[in-house]
C-alpha cells in the first residue's frame, strides 16, 4: 500500500514537472512567434488575438483529435497514447499561429511622425468594466444566479486596464514634451529589445499616480521592469530628459523616454545630431543591426566618453532571466555584447565587468569601469555624474521632479 502512494505521489510529481516544461515551452514559442509578427511590421491589437485565438482553437482541436483517435490499450499501449496525445496537444496550438506568422506578408515600414490610432480605447475600456454589472442585472431580474456576472469581474478588469493604458499612451502622440533646459540623454537600444527585462524596483508615488492601475497589481512592492522603465524616472531627475529614436514600427509610443520617429533617409542624421548635443549616452548590453554605427558615430563625434554601459543588477537575476526567456528574448552576455560591437569600430570592452556595472570609455576606447554591484537606479546615476564631473562637463543642475 505505501509503495503505491509513493509511486502515485512520483507520477503525479513527474506529470506536474513534464507539464510545467511543456507549458513553458508552448509559451516562449508563442512569444516568439509573436515577436515575429511585430517585427513584420503587425504591432496593432489585433495581431495577438488573431494568434492566441489561433492558438487556442489549435489545443482544442488537438486535445479532441487526441482523445478520438490515441486509444491506448494496456499498459504499452497507454503509453503510446500519452505520448502522441501530449504531442499533439503540444503542437497543435503552435502549428496555427507558426503557420499565420509564416504567411503573413512584411507591412512596409511607417516613418515620420505617429499618427494617432483611430481606436476608441477609453470607450472599449468603459466598456469592458460595464459588461459584468449588466450581466449580473439581467441575472438578478430573470432570477438566475450570478455566478457567470462574478467571473467576467478579472477579464473584463485585465481588459479595461490594457485600454485606458493604450489611450493614455495615445495622448502622448498629440502633447508636447515637456519643457527642459538641460540637454538630453540620448537613450541606444535596439528595437526589438525594448521590452528586455532589466531588473526589479519601486515605482515612485508620481508613476504611480500617472498610472493607477498599476497600484492594483503591484502595490508598491518591486516589480520587473524594461531598461527604459528601471532608469527613465531617475535619469529625467538626476541628469536631463530622455530622448531617443523611436521605432518606426510602434502603434502607440511606450511608456518612458521621448521618442522621435525619424524618416527612413534621415535617421542617421538626427541621430548624431543628437549624440552631438547631449548630455550623455546610455545603454544596456546588447546586439542589434545598427549597433556597430552607432558606436562608431559616437566615436567619431568625441562623445564616447560620455557613453555609459549598465548591466543588470545582480537583485533577482535568475528571475529576469527566466522572465525574458518567457518572453520569447535569449539570454545575452557581455561576450556577445563585444562579439556584436567588433574591434572596427574602435573600442575594446575588456572582460565581463559582471552585474551591477557602470562601464564607460577612455579617448582610446578602453573601457573602464565606473562601479560595480550597482542595485537602484540612483546607484548607477551617481557614477555618471562623479564621471560627468571629472571629465569637465558642467554638473546638470538640481531639479525637482513633476
Amino acid at each position: 500500500m505505501a509503495v503505491r502512494v509513493v509511486l502515485a505521489v512520483v507520477v503525479v510529481l513527474v506529470g506536474a514537472v513534464v507539464a510545467g516544461a511543456l507549458f513553458f515551452f508552448v509559451f516562449t514559442t508563442f512569444m516568439r512567434l509573436w515577436r515575429r509578427a511585430q517585427g513584420k511590421g503587425y504591432t496593432g491589437p489585433i495581431t495577438p488575438i488573431v494568434l492566441m485565438t489561433a492558438c487556442l482553437t489549435g489545443l482544442v482541436g488537438g486535445a479532441f483529435v487526441a482523445a478520438v483517435t490515441v486509444p491506448g490499450r494496456g499498459v504499452g499501449g497507454t503509453v503510446v497514447a500519452v505520448v502522441l496525445a501530449t504531442a499533439l496537444v503540444v503542437v497543435a496550438p503552435l502549428a496555427g499561429p507558426g503557420l499565420i506568422v509564416l504567411l503573413l506578408p512584411a507591412r512596409p515600414v511607417r516613418s515620420g511622425r505617429r499618427r494617432r490610432p483611430r481606436a476608441p480605447f477609453r470607450l472599449l475600456g468603459n466598456v469592458a468594466v460595464a459588461i459584468p454589472v449588466l450581466v449580473i442585472g439581467v441575472l438578478l431580474l430573470n432570477g438566475q444566479p450570478t455566478t457567470v456576472g462574478t467571473r467576467l469581474f478579472l477579464p473584463m478588469a485585465l481588459v479595461a486596464i490594457l485600454c485606458q493604458s493604450a489611450a493614455r499612451r495615445a495622448d502622448r502622440i498629440d502633447a508636447r514634451p515637456p519643457v527642459d533646459p538641460r540637454p538630453a540623454v540620448v537613450w541606444i537600444r535596439g528595437f526589438g529589445n525594448e521590452r528586455r527585462l532589466f531588473g526589479f524596483r519601486r515605482r515612485d508615488e508620481q508613476e504611480v499616480r500617472d498610472r493607477p492601475e498599476l497600484r492594483k497589481v503591484f502595490g508598491r512592492r518591486r516589480e520587473p521592469m524594461s531598461f527604459e522603465e528601471f532608469f527613465a524616472p531617475a535619469i529625467a531627475k538626476e541628469l536631463g530628459r530622455g530622448y531617443g529614436l523611436g521605432n518606426p514600427r510602434d502603434y502607440l509610443p511606450p511608456d518612458g523616454i521621448d521618442r522621435h520617429y525619424a524618416t527612413d533617409d534621415s535617421w542617421r542624421e538626427q541621430f548624431a545630431e543628437l549624440v552631438a548635443g547631449a548630455r550623455c549616452v546610455i545603454m544596456a548590453p546588447g546586439d542589434w543591426p545598427e549597433l556597430r554605427y552607432e558606436f562608431r558615430v559616437i566615436r567619431e563625434l568625441g562623445a564616447h566618453r560620455r557613453l555609459f554601459v549598465f548591466t543588470p543588477p545582480a537583485y533577482r537575476a535568475r528571475g529576469i532571466r527566466w522572465g525574458n526567456r518567457m518572453k520569447g528574448y535569449r539570454q545575452e552576455t557581455w561576450e556577445d555584447f563585444r562579439v556584436a560591437l567588433g574591434d572596427r569600430a574602435g573600442y575594446r570592452l575588456g572582460r565581463d565587468p559582471g552585474p551591477g556595472a557602470v562601464v564607460t570609455f577612455k579617448k582610446d576606447g578602453r573601457a573602464v569601469v565606473l562601479a560595480y554591484d550597482a542595485e537602484e537606479p540612483a546607484d548607477y546615476i551617481a557614477a555618471v555624474r562623479r564621471h560627468l564631473a571629472d571629465i569637465g562637463t558642467p554638473r546638470p543642475p538640481e531639479v525637482t521632479s513633476a
